[in-house]
């Protein structure tokens, strides 16, 4: 396939699917990826010619470094979480910003906001969100990090709770996580459709409507 790509972007010709001719075609190519290139070939994973033929011009994206930077991120996604589940506004308390600022974010903007929506799910109508909602790798990652440089992590203020939860408490949390998640997934799979919910999940009706009360989200139409 790279092979291929690579003839595109060198003459501009390829064959559609199912032609019989080739034809020519004057683009542009924007390409983004979070990978490391250049170690893809060093393996022998990626070809370098063509990545020689897509580095034309290259940007550079750091990640976001700076709190300011990730509350302003962290701030949008949640309020639209809270907007789109009708929940009440959340608030951050300041540990729960520092561990967003001491996570290295390895899958960038796609990856805190997938955080954040697990970290909204968790924390059902709690108005303040602490680090004990966030995901467990990345309480796990910080933690480690801090603790490893000899720094109080972020978990070690009296204003949040359980620096670790215990067992029980983790896996009841992690139960109601999934459960909230799929009910998520299934009513943006089904677009809010009540009758194609209970379709896609072979629950009855009624079942949906009081799983739905139970997690506490909004019922649709």
């Amino acid at each position: 396939m790279q092979k291929a790509f690579l003839r595109v972007l060198q003459e501009h010709r390829f064959r559609p699917v199912g032609g019989q001719r080739e034809v020519t075609s004057d683009f542009r190519l924007i390409a983004a990826t979070n990978r490391n290139l250049d170690e893809m070939v060093d393996r022998g994973t990626f070809r370098q010619d063509l990545l020689y033929r897509l580095r034309t011009f290259a940007i550079e994206l750091p990640p976001c470094e700076s709190v300011e930077d990730l509350k302003i991120l962290a701030r949008g996604c949640v309020d639209r979480l809270c907007d789109r589940y009708a929940l009440g506004a959340k608030g951050f308390a300041p540990d729960f910003l520092r561990m967003l600022v001491s996570y290295p974010w390895p899958g960038n903007v796609r990856e805190l906001f997938n955080a954040l929506e697990r970290t909204v799910a968790a924390a059902g109508t709690e108005a303040i969100l602490f680090p004990k909602h966030l995901p467990t790798h990345i309480r796990i990652h910080v933690t480690k990090a801090t603790v490893g440089n000899g720094q109080p992590h972020a978990e070690s203020s009296p204003r949040s709770v359980a620096p670790f939860p215990k067992y029980h408490d983790f896996r009841e949390s992690i139960h109601v996580q999934a459960e909230r998640q799929y009910f998520l997934d299934l009513l943006s799979i089904s677009q809010e459709n009540i009758g194609e919910a209970c379709r896609i999940s072979g629950l009855s009706q009624s079942r949906l409507y009081a799983l739905l009360k139970k997690l506490e989200l909004p019922k649709s139409c």
